[in-house]
């Protein structure tokens, strides 16, 4: 028997494990040459390529990700080559073997909750949140409420991303965490398990329901840590758990069930009824870090606004203050964090959360007042202005992240 078919890899491999009892692919590469796959009874038992043999070649139909492929009925060569070479039993007992022995874990991650299933009536939430600001917990908020689940990463006391968007305004979590009838938990993670944590929330998919026949579990572990990769491995279980392997710049923290409050796992155990596997990468947290608002003062963003005064008092001397005043009624009007008076903006508020919450609506909506400047002024006068606002006022600027909005 000989069959074409054209497609997702992947998928084109998964039902083929399923619907054939024995036989053999061969994925075509996208320019040149081509991965053999020998499987018997839903198991792979021999990959071959033009470049090499081994299990690691199966990683190429990953990356080829769609293309054509042959389907054909093992040759009595074949047959005979597994029955001397490539007895199954034998391989899958070595690879557990094996896994056990090579993939240490000296000491895990601990994590400690610091709410755990509490009544949000029975927290402080203004001091828990002081708290956690103060001393700049990392780790993870969920909670169950009326609404439906709802998470939050924190990162160094702020919160990068939420279960509704990134970046979340602290004030707008409380509001979350205040919710009648809400049950509340914070794991403490620690930076390094919450740089890894951020794969499972907002990862870079590698690979996604691969069978663990697939690979020699040992290597492409081995694999994964020499890459210096942050990031998860997620194990799922034959009765439907799901266990969480995190690894940070391809050191293993720990492996985890996190439905059950973060609970610990004997490394020893997670291939045991094991499945398949997710790999996926975490971001870097730099690019949320850049878009969240630094724990500054009131004071500090209240000398940055009167700076920002002073460099509309000379765009209104260039224009007029009616353009002028038009333009940033449009863009902070009616805003709950300001108070706008004629071309003068002020805070409404300076507690902490009102501040964030302000550093957020100016990188909103500056961009676009300083687009309608730029129509009417042009830009080469505008950019001058902007320059010499940014050399005199650089440090604070970079304190809350303003640079790419006031470019």
């Amino acid at each position: 028997m000989e069959k074409k078919a054209e497609g997702d890899f992947v998928e084109i491999l998964k039902k083929t494990l399923v619907e054939i009892p024995e036989g053999k692919i061969e994925f075509l590469g996208p320019t040149e040459g081509s991965v053999s796959v020998i499987f018997i009874d839903g198991e792979i038992l021999l990959v071959d390529s033009t470049w090499g043999a081994g299990n690691d070649e199966l990683q190429r139909i990953y990356e080829w990700k769609t293309g054509n492929c042959v389907i054909k009925d093992l040759t009595a060569e074949e047959k005979r080559t597994l029955e001397t070479k490539w007895q199954k039993p034998v391989i899958l007992n070595a690879v557990k073997k094996e896994t056990k022995a090579t993939f240490s874990l000296e000491q895990p991650v601990k994590v400690q909750a610091l709410l755990r299933n509490l009544e949000r009536t029975s927290v402080d939430l203004d001091a828990f949140l002081a708290e956690l600001q103060g001393k700049k917990y990392s780790g993870e908020f969920r909670s169950t409420t009326p609404l439906g689940p709802y998470q939050t990463l924190f990162y160094q006391g702020v919160p990068l991303l939420s279960s509704d968007r990134n970046n979340p305004p602290l004030r707008e979590v409380r509001e979350r965490m205040d919710l009648p009838g809400a049950t509340l938990n914070f794991y403490l993670l620690g930076e390094e398990l919450t740089h890894a944590f951020l794969s499972v929330l907002q990862g870079d998919k590698v690979w996604e329901g691969l069978s663990i026949t697939m690979f020699h579990m040992d290597k492409m572990l081995d694999k994964l840590m020499d890459k210096n990769s942050t990031g998860h491995l997620c194990i799922h279980k034959e009765n439907g758990d799901q266990l969480y392997c995190f690894f940070f710049q391809g050191i293993p923290l720990g492996v985890y069930d996190i439905e059950k409050h973060w609970s610990p796992v004997d490394i020893a155990t997670i291939w045991d009824d094991a499945q398949h596997v997710d790999y996926y990468l975490s971001g870097k947290i730099e690019s949320f870090l850049s878009k969240v608002v630094t724990v500054g003062s009131a004071k500090d963003f209240r000398e940055f606004i009167s700076s920002w005064n002073g460099l509309i008092e000379g765009i209104a001397k260039k224009l007029g203050k009616k353009p002028v005043g038009k333009s940033l009624q449009k863009s902070f009007g009616g805003m709950d964090v300001y108070a706008l008076e004629g071309t003068t903006l002020q805070l409404a508020d300076e507690g902490t959360q009102s501040v964030n919450a302000a550093v957020t609506v100016f990188r909103e909506r500056v961009p676009g007042f300083l687009k309608e400047m730029e129509m009417i002024v042009g830009s080469h006068w505008l950019n001058g202005q902007l320059q010499e606002f940014r050399e005199r006022n650089g440090d604070i600027i970079g304190k809350f992240a303003l640079n790419e909005v006031l470019s």
